[in-house]
């Protein structure tokens, strides 16, 4: 009897697994097979201490929120009526769109909390829904979780004049995290983080699917939207609230004001570049860069505009040896690629910059002006240097016993002159043959 059981129980099992509706949360599966214990005859044994810990953490992964999809103004009202009349520390918030940035078009607004998962339809409600929702992006007392909010920040500032304050962004957080641990420093996704902090999370909700099948950019403005779409984002956000828990316990701050302030640059992206226009750039041009990610033979920047800026020769690359990803510097386009979507950079000061190993900073070099103006010049005493009556080299005398003076006049003789003899006597040549 008990074979038979188990016979069924691995066919349920195998039914759940190859199911390929990927709308299905996780927790269906778990629910499906308890029902079929309880059903069952088989005794039920009471779970051991530690077993009943994970199961609750389980739980605790799996749970399911409820997922709201707003469409009108009032209910952005009620939403945001909600969020700050709830007294939660935190909220989480993603964008999807066609195009993200400055000059991108969104078409989703995402937001969750800890009872439940909100979805603002901008594309179907028009931008009048982000206007009742203004006062949680300003609120300094509620943070704000993002992963990478450097592009959302700059879509809701420059397209929709929505500024977002008191920001913690995941990735910042991992990157701090990497630093500690003395590992090398890079932008990681989402999915990267949530399988390095929340691996049983990453595996239930099948993440490992939404890298493979990655929604694309149009079908987020398509109504109704599409299940594969709505999965996507639910997931862009839910993780959010309980990684940025485990990220401030593995840095040792509770508060999260070490992540808020690296998480400043980021918003600060929102204002980078904004004179520039969205015509393609030309060569010569000045602008601000932000490392995105580096290789031994490149380095690819973030500029707030639709091209993406890289350095990939080795004489433009030794001049940003001291940026790490996230930090801004100022670039000149050294050129653009055929199809205008990427500009080639080199630092503003090419050529005369030098890396101060103590600051590790990159430093300019003074032009001879500023050397002159900063040290006039002056008079040394070296500049007499053999121009007096003595001999510039001293020598020691050979003895230091008086010496007679080699001409002597003598007197009486008409002042004939007599040389002393030295007593030198030069050595007699010796000839030597040798034979040939």
């Amino acid at each position: 009897m008990l074979a038979r059981r188990a016979v069924g129980l691995f066919r349920l099992q195998r039914r759940w697994k190859t199911r390929k509706t990927r709308s299905e949360w996780p927790a269906a599966y778990r629910k499906a097979v308890q029902e079929w214990l309880q059903h069952s005859d088989v005794p039920a044994q009471p779970p051991l201490a530690g077993e009943a810990i994970r199961a609750d953490q389980n739980e605790a992964i799996i749970r399911r929120l409820p997922v709201r999809l707003l469409t009108t103004v009032q209910q952005s009202e009620i939403l945001a009526n909600k969020v700050l009349g709830s007294g939660q520390p935190a909220v989480a918030v993603d964008c999807s769109g066609e195009v993200s940035g400055r000059f991108g078009r969104l078409g989703v607004l995402q937001l969750a909390t800890e009872e439940a998962v909100f979805l603002v339809d901008v594309e179907t409600g028009g931008p009048e829904m982000l206007g009742p929702l203004e006062p949680v992006f300003q609120s300094t007392g509620l943070v704000k979780v993002f992963h990478d909010c450097r592009e959302a920040v700059s879509l809701l500032l420059n397209r929709y004049r929505v500024s977002v304050h008191s920001v913690f962004d995941t990735q910042v957080a991992y990157a701090a995290w990497l630093e500690r641990e003395g590992l090398e420093i890079y932008q990681a996704g989402l999915a990267e983080v949530l399988r390095t902090f929340s691996l049983s999370a990453y595996r239930l909700h099948r993440w490992d699917r939404l890298e493979r099948n990655a929604v694309p950019g149009a079908k987020w403005h398509q109504r109704p939207l599409q299940p594969q779409a709505v999965r996507q984002a639910v997931e862009g956000v839910v993780h959010l609230l309980a990684l940025q828990q485990e990220l401030n316990r593995e840095l040792g701050d509770l508060s999260g004001t070490l992540t808020q302030r690296r998480s400043a640059s980021y918003v600060h992206y929102a204002q980078m570049n904004c004179e520039v226009p969205e015509a393609p750039l030309v060569s010569g041009q000045k602008l601000q860069a932000m490392l995105a990610s580096r290789k031994p033979e490149a380095a690819y920047f973030k500029l707030n505009h639709p091209a993406l800026g890289a350095a990939l020769d080795r004489e433009d690359l030794k001049e940003f040896l001291d940026l790490k990803p996230g930090d801004v510097a100022a670039c000149v386009v050294k050129s653009l690629s055929p199809c205008q979507s990427f500009a080639h950079l080199q630092r503003e000061g090419h050529g005369n910059l030098w890396l101060d190993r103590l600051s590790n900073r990159m430093v300019h070099l003074p032009t001879e002006e500023e050397v002159d103006q900063a040290r006039p010049p002056r008079a040394s005493s070296m500049y007499d240097l053999n121009k007096g009556s003595r001999p510039a080299i001293r020598e020691e005398p050979r003895s230091f016993k008086p010496q007679k003076p080699t001409v002597v006049h003598k007197l009486g003789k008409r002042g004939a002159v007599k040389v002393k003899k030295s007593g030198f006597v030069p050595p007699e040549p010796q000839h030597r043959s040798f034979p040939a």
